[in-house]
C-alpha cells in the first residue's frame, strides 16, 4: 500500500518527489492518479478539497484547508496533517496536535496513557483511529455484550408465550392447526449492538495493517448472532444512554466516524475506503471555543457560539452576523471573538524595510469584526481576532482603534499550552 502524508495546501504530483517534506507527495499509482483527478474536477466548488495545479512545469493537485486521510481505490492512502508553519514539520508532533483537536472537538475519547499517546504519534491517521476504536471494542465485549428482550411475532406448531388472536382468527383454511404466537426472548439484537458490528465489518472491507485485521475478524466473531445494521441512522437514533450502557459510550463517536456519519466531507465511494476530511477552519474554532469555555467558567464567564443575534441591515433584516464567540458577563456581551486558522506574520515588512501593521490580515475580515463590533457592542467594547501561535508570531499585536472606543487585538493562541495571549486582559 502507498501511503502518502502531506500537510494543508500541499501539492500531489505524478511519480517520485522525494526531498520536499510534507510540500510534495508522488503517487506511484496511475489509477489513484486518475481517481484524483477526477475528485478535483468533479467536485463542487463549495466543497472543494482539492484542485489542480502545477509544480516545475508538470501537472499536479493541491489539496486545500482540510485535514484528515483521502483512500483511493486501490488503497493508496493520503493523510493531510495541519499546516503549523511555514518551516519544515515533525510529522510526529502534528499528527498528535490533529489527534489532540479531533479529540476534543469531535469526542474522540483514547487512552491517556503515554503508550497512546507514542501509538499516535508512530501510527497513520487511519490505523490510529482503527486501532483505538478495536481498544475500546475489545474492552466492550470482554465486560459483556448488552442484551434485552426483543418480542418475536412466529408461526409454529406449539403455544409459546400470548397467543396472537387477531392474526389467528384470520388463519387460512388447512392451516388451523398452526398458531400464532408471540413470545419474548432475551437478545443480542439490539441497535447498539448492530451498530458495533457494521463498523466492524466496514473495518474488515478496508486495507489495514494484519493485526488489526486479526484484532477486528475476533471481535466480529463475538457479534456472530447480531445482525449487521441496515438503517445507521435509524440505528443511532434508537442508541440508548441508560446507566446501564454507560459502557458502550467511549465507543459510540468512534462508530459514527467509521461509518462516514460525523466527518463533513466522506468521499462517497463504496471502493475509497476510509477517507475523512475535516475543514480545518471549522476545527480551529470548534477546538478553540472547548479549550476557551472551560477557562472562562472559572472566572463566572460565559462563552457562546455561533451569535445570531443581529443583522447588518435593519430594514429590511437581512445579511445575519453570525461571529464565532461572544464572552457574556452577568449576562451581557462583554467582548467579541472570531478565530481565523491562518499563519500571520508579525515580521513582515514593506520594500523600504519599515514593519507592516497588517500583519498579513485580511482586509476583509476587519470590516467583518467592524460590523460585528458595531451591531453587537454598539460600537464601544473589545474584539479580538485569534490566529494559530507559530515562530513568527508569537505575541498579540498593538490593539486596532477602529474608533468610538471600539477596539481590536489581534492574539496568538498556542496549540500547545492552550493559552491565548492577551485575551484575559480584555476583560
Amino acid at each position: 500500500m502507498n501511503a502518502i502524508c502531506i500537510r494543508e495546501f500541499g501539492l500531489l504530483i505524478q511519480g517520485e518527489a522525494a526531498g520536499h517534506g510534507l510540500e510534495v507527495g508522488g503517487i506511484a499509482s496511475s489509477a489513484a492518479w486518475a481517481f484524483l483527478e477526477n475528485l478535483a474536477f468533479s467536485n463542487e466548488k463549495k466543497n472543494r478539497f482539492i484542485e489542480t495545479a502545477a509544480f516545475k512545469g508538470r501537472k499536479a493537485l493541491r489539496v486545500l484547508n482540510f485535514v484528515g486521510v483521502i483512500t483511493t481505490p486501490d488503497g493508496t492512502q493520503i493523510e493531510i496533517l495541519p499546516k503549523t508553519s511555514e518551516y519544515e514539520q515533525d510529522v510526529k508532533d502534528t499528527r498528535q496536535l490533529l489527534w489532540k483537536m479531533l479529540c476534543r472537538t469531535e469526542n474522540l475519547t483514547y487512552l491517556e496513557s503515554t503508550d497512546a499517546q507514542l501509538m499516535l504519534r508512530e501510527q497513520r491517521l487511519p490505523e490510529a483511529l482503527i486501532s483505538i476504536f478495536l481498544h475500546h471494542c475489545a474492552a466492550l465485549v470482554r465486560r459483556g455484550i448488552h442484551k434485552d428482550y426483543e418480542r418475536i411475532a412466529s408461526e409454529e406448531p406449539f403455544l409459546r408465550g400470548r397467543l396472537n388472536l387477531t392474526c389467528q382468527l384470520r388463519q387460512a383454511p388447512g392451516r388451523g392447526h398452526m398458531f400464532q404466537i408471540e413470545y419474548d426472548i432475551f437478545s443480542e439484537n439490539r441497535a447498539e449492538n448492530r451498530l458495533l458490528h457494521a463498523a466492524l465489518r466496514q473495518i474488515l472491507g478496508w486495507n489495514t495493517s494484519e493485526c488489526h485485521q486479526r484484532l477486528a475478524r475476533e471481535l466480529r466473531d463475538a457479534f456472530d448472532r447480531v445482525p449487521v445494521s441496515s438503517d445507521h441512522a435509524g440505528d443511532f437514533h434508537r442508541w440508548r444512554t441508560g446507566r446501564d450502557m454507560i459502557h458502550y459510550q467511549p465507543v459510540l463517536p468512534w462508530i459514527r466516524l467509521i461509518l462516514n456519519m460525523q466527518s463533513p466531507f466522506a468521499i462517497k465511494d463504496q471502493h475509497a475506503g476510509i477517507s475523512l476530511l475535516f475543514p480545518m477552519e471549522q476545527l480551529f474554532e470548534k477546538y478553540v471555543a472547548h479549550m476557551l469555555r472551560a477557562q472562562l467558567a472559572s472566572r463566572n464567564l460565559l462563552l457562546r457560539t455561533q451569535l445570531r443575534d443581529h443583522h447588518l441591515s435593519l430594514s429590511p433584516l437581512v445579511f445575519l452576523l453570525k461571529p464565532d464567540m461572544g464572552i457574556y458577563s452577568d449576562k451581557q456581551l462583554a467582548c467579541i471573538l472570531d478565530t481565523k486558522w491562518k499563519l500571520i506574520d508579525q515580521e513582515i515588512t514593506y520594500r523600504n524595510g519599515s514593519t507592516d501593521p497588517k500583519s498579513g490580515i485580511n482586509q476583509p475580515d476587519m470590516y467583518q469584526l467592524y460590523a460585528y463590533g458595531q451591531r453587537y457592542l454598539g460600537g464601544k467594547g473589545p474584539m479580538a481576532l485569534i490566529y494559530p501561535k507559530w515562530t513568527r508570531f508569537d505575541a498579540p499585536l498593538t490593539p486596532f482603534d477602529l474608533g468610538g472606543g471600539l477596539t481590536l487585538s489581534v492574539l496568538p493562541y498556542d496549540m500547545q499550552s492552550d493559552v491565548c495571549d492577551g485575551l484575559m486582559a480584555l476583560l
